[in-house]
């Protein structure tokens, strides 16, 4: 781990490939699904590139990232138990009616049609179109913050329309 924190890349990737399965085998305590403990695992991987710089190579490096594990676990745990008290179970599917379009334009397609035309397309280029924000400002020849700024706004304008 010394040589990770130095910057050996090479290390770096050996001891990831070496812990993987000493990480798996902590979490299996907490997570009995191949699929939850996949990701568990990845998360600890994750935590653990982010807090390498806290390692103090005088102390075990496997106590380190037990603490690591445990806290990513409970950390995921508290997450999941967060959303299933919000689910809400029931025995049938309700059946909901499908409306058939009626050809008019949505609340949505009105307010974004109702903004500035270097909003309307700023918006579009980002979200639409999915362009960084880099991209949209070079096909639109603006800045980046100019765009960022133009597309806040148009957020802003259609959040307001749709809460009317």
């Amino acid at each position: 781990m010394e040589r990770v924190q130095a910057g050996d890349g090479d290390a770096y990737r050996a001891l990831l490939e070496d812990i993987q399965p000493l990480i798996r085998g902590m979490l299996r305590r907490w997570f009995a699904d191949a699929d939850e403990l996949a990701d568990a695992g990845q998360e600890t991987l994750l935590t653990l590139h982010r807090a390498r710089h806290t390692y103090d190579p005088t102390r075990p490096f496997e106590r380190w990232l037990g603490a690591l594990a445990r806290h990513t676990a409970a950390d995921l745990l508290r997450r999941k138990m967060r959303r299933l008290r919000l689910e809400v179970g029931v025995d049938v599917v309700p059946d909901l009616p499908i409306e058939p379009a009626t050809g008019g334009p949505s609340e949505l397609e009105r307010a974004i049609g109702a903004l500035p035309t270097a909003q309307r397309d700023a918006f579009e280029m980002v979200k639409v179109d999915g362009l960084s924000f880099e991209e949209a400002a070079a096909r639109s020849d603006t800045t980046v913050g100019a765009l960022k700024v133009r597309a806040h706004r148009a957020y802003k304008s259609i959040k307001a329309a749709l809460a009317r």
